[in-house]
């Protein structure tokens, strides 16, 4: 347990210092501000922009897509960048084992991720709180961010921190981020709809219909939920399972 947590700490500590990181948190918030800030322009364009839970659901939902695709890139070099450096090598000669270093990196990963998706739906509420031209209830926005930041920013931290973790270990780091490109481009095009969305839209699925859901429309297909749900942690824990059973990565094998 200590070497999870020594490499936890050590990984979470290089990845939130670097600069690309809060150029990615800023940039994804300056898009999310843009296009959510309670604006004249913004109020007249979006009806429900008034709802406290209608910010917290599109600022995680179309904006959240940006930070989180900033986060698998930056995160998709943690092991090769061990192999080149030799830290995999200085690990190696402790008693740390691959399950213990695997895990480590990995929830170094998914501490990272979530605190810049906190970050970002924090700034969204408090600029909102501050900027709006009408009275807004704080126990409604602290509800919202709070459904926000659990039950869809940490199954996205999941699914990104392990993914992007786990997966350029198994391949080259290039195809990795054809796929993420893919995956982004997919996501993008994908509109949104009171309907069922896809079980593999990452930020915009529909656990972020737990969040907020149009009066009008009602969503109530828990299986489609559920699906999404799946996918995330899922496919986090797959690439997990995948990197596990990879021969020659550990010194025993």
């Amino acid at each position: 347990m200590g070497s999870v947590l020594s490499i936890l700490r050590y990984e979470y500590k290089m990845q939130i210092t670097r600069i690309p990181t809060w150029g990615v948190l800023l940039t994804s918030l300056f898009f999310s501000l843009l296009d959510n800030f309670p604006s004249g322009g913004n109020l007249h364009r979006l009806e429900f922009l008034t709802d406290p839970a209608y910010l917290i659901y599109r600022a995680m939902s179309l904006d959240g897509l940006l930070l989180a695709f900033g986060c698998m890139i930056l995160l998709s070099n943690r092991f090769p960048v061990d192999q080149k450096t030799g830290v995999k090598a200085l690990i190696m000669a402790g008693p740390t084992t691959k399950e213990q270093y695997i895990w480590g990196k990995m929830l170094g990963g998914l501490g990272y991720t979530a605190t810049l998706f906190s970050v970002f739906l924090a700034a969204n509420a408090l600029i909102y709180i501050l900027a709006a031209p009408f009275q807004i209830s704080a126990a409604r926005l602290s509800a919202a961010l709070v459904k926000g930041m659990i039950l869809c920013a940490l199954p996205v931290s999941v699914f990104v921190g392990f993914v992007s973790v786990n997966l350029p270990a198994l391949m080259d780091v290039r195809l990795f981020y054809a796929i993420a490109v893919v995956l982004l481009m997919v996501n993008a095009s994908t509109p949104g709809t009171s309907e069922a969305m896809p079980f593999y839209c990452v930020t915009s699925g529909d656990l972020s219909k737990l969040i907020w859901q149009h009066p009008r429309w009602p969503f109530g297909s828990a299986g489609s939920i559920q699906a999404n749900l799946l996918f995330l942690i899922g496919g986090g824990l797959l690439s997990w399972l995948l990197l596990l059973g990879k021969k020659r990565f550990w010194r025993y094998e």
